[in-house]
């Protein structure tokens, strides 16, 4: 229910578009639950990273407690667009930001604190070109921040009529090392739905802003991409489209994915 709640307040605004009004304020609503679910723990920091445009990007951690220069990072874009006059992006992509928050409340819940450092982002203008995420990954990289691991998720939610729900784990734009790791975690973890390997053909999210910086990164999607939400970028891009099973699905595998690379082998 939480979830969902976080689903819905994001897809409410008119538009999250990168240059608006509303799509400030929903970076910062984000923030508000991030800092709630933070409380006053010492080692969790929430931050707004600000860019040229009116959208900041958002980026939480928990540090880690031995190792806090090696970094997990788990991704969504909170910004969104449409072709009318309201742009509610329920699925693209208020679905992958609220699984990546939904991962950070269900690991601040239990006191959960990895050796490693791990991050929780929002990014802004994803859908102008990616640019938040490649201001972030261009910035890690010039800083030579050691980030290990990073996956996307981009579109969580949908589940195409007369389909069978899947994980689509996605090959291209990625390290085939950490994808081959992120099917383990799917088989070991969340089982229903499985996962089924697709491609997206370009770059298409926010994994290949870390990608072209150097980094290992994954992606993972709400199918395959040939059965993927035929009504984003519109506004019908509605939270009733949606499964909260398959969002809950991606959600596990999110946990998994940032608590089994916390530790260093």
């Amino acid at each position: 229910m939480r979830f969902l709640l976080k689903l819905g307040a994001l897809s409410s605004y008119t538009t999250r578009y990168y240059t608006s009004d509303t799509g400030a304020q929903a970076v910062n609503y984000f923030a508000s639950q991030y800092r709630y679910y933070a409380g006053s723990t010492s080692y969790i920091q929430v931050n707004l990273f600000p860019h040229t445009w009116l959208q900041p990007s958002l980026v939480a951690r928990i540090v880690g407690s031995t190792n806090p220069n090696e970094i997990i990072v788990l991704g969504g874009h909170i910004d969104s667009t449409s072709n009318g006059a309201t742009a509610p992006g329920a699925d693209d992509d208020a679905s992958g930001s609220s699984t990546v928050l939904e991962v950070f409340r269900v690991l601040t819940s239990r006191g959960f604190r990895g050796q490693r450092t791990i991050e929780f982002h929002a990014y802004a203008a994803e859908e102008v070109g990616l640019r938040g995420s490649q201001a972030i990954a261009n910035s890690y990289a010039n800083e030579g921040k050691n980030v290990v691991a990073m996956i996307q998720f981009d579109m969580t939610g949908y589940i195409r009529p007369g389909t069978t729900p899947t994980i689509g784990v996605v090959t291209d734009f990625t390290a085939s090392d950490l994808t081959a790791f992120v099917r383990e975690l799917v088989n070991e973890y969340v089982g229903t739905p499985s996962f089924r390997n697709t491609q997206c053909g370009y770059a298409c999210s926010d994994h290949a802003s870390w990608y072209r910086a150097g980094y290992t990164d994954a992606f993972v999607f709400e199918s395959a991409f040939a059965d993927s939400n035929p009504y984003i970028h519109t506004p019908n891009d509605q939270l009733n489209r949606l499964s909260s099973a398959h969002c809950a699905a991606f959600a596990k595998l999110g946990v998994a994915f940032a608590v089994e690379l916390s530790y260093p082998e």
